[in-house]
């Protein structure tokens, strides 16, 4: 059922047929993102808006990390702290006598700094260095296995479809990862091109999430026409 609307919303022509369902989709199911998304919708749509790009990018950001839960139950998970493991590995790597100005050590970089050259590093800054790698991979996997979840969820149809949906999926996670990027504010000022591709993007979102909340994936005529967006 469409939301009704006030006098003042229905001036507000962005709220099409497509939006308004969607907007009676978070209401049933999670109006919390509901809110993010109409607050996403107003500063799109208002040209000027201050921090429009760093702002719209955090709510769409919120609405993929939270949206899993939301349907499908809370699912404990871990948080990668770059910033801490970082500062470990940054000790560990002045210790073994290494510059922290991204210079070559002066015994490598005055006989050889070809690309097939070595460096030797201790076994503690490898292992550092290792496992937070095999971390950020995880934590990559973390992101798809969430939006499965969540694809799963809306249409439990859809588990043995894994494999077929997986470009799908994909297409889903590099959409949003964009504000994911985005969400973290710079000292550097935003670009009218970063503006122009933040209306290109949201489109691609709401594109992508309308076509989930209407159950698009259910058919394999769906699919094929998402996963020909994806590859295009």
């Amino acid at each position: 059922m469409v939301p009704e609307l006030s006098e003042n919303q229905f001036k507000e022509e962005y709220w099409t047929e497509p939006r308004l369902e969607m907007k009676a989709w978070f209401q049933r199911n999670a109006p919390p993102l509901g809110d993010l998304y109409e607050g996403a919708l107003r500063m799109i749509d208002e040209e000027g808006f201050p921090g429009q790009v760093r702002l719209v990018a955090h709510a769409v950001r919120e609405i993929r990390n939270r949206l899993p839960d939301a349907i499908s139950g809370e699912k404990r998970s871990s948080r990668l702290e770059y910033r801490e493991r970082l500062d470990k590995i940054t000790t560990v790597w002045g210790k073994a006598g290494f510059s922290l100005d991204g210079t070559l050590p002066t015994d490598i970089a005055a006989v050889d700094n070809s690309p097939n050259s070595y460096v030797r590093v201790p076994v503690p800054l490898f292992q550092g260095l290792s496992s937070l790698v095999k971390d950020h991979t995880e934590t990559s996997e973390k992101r798809v296995e969430a939006a499965f979840r969540l694809f799963e969820a809306i249409a439990p149809e859809n588990e043995r479809l894994r494999e077929t949906m997986r470009p799908v999926v994909r297409n889903w996670v590099d959409i949003t990862e964009w504000f994911v990027k985005k969400a973290h504010a710079t000292n550097k000022p935003v670009t009218d091109s970063e503006k122009d591709e933040l209306q290109r993007r949201f489109r691609a979102f709401e594109d992508a999430l309308g076509a989930l909340v209407r159950g698009f994936f259910n058919t394999s005529e769906g699919l094929d026409e998402i996963i020909q967006e994806a590859n295009s």
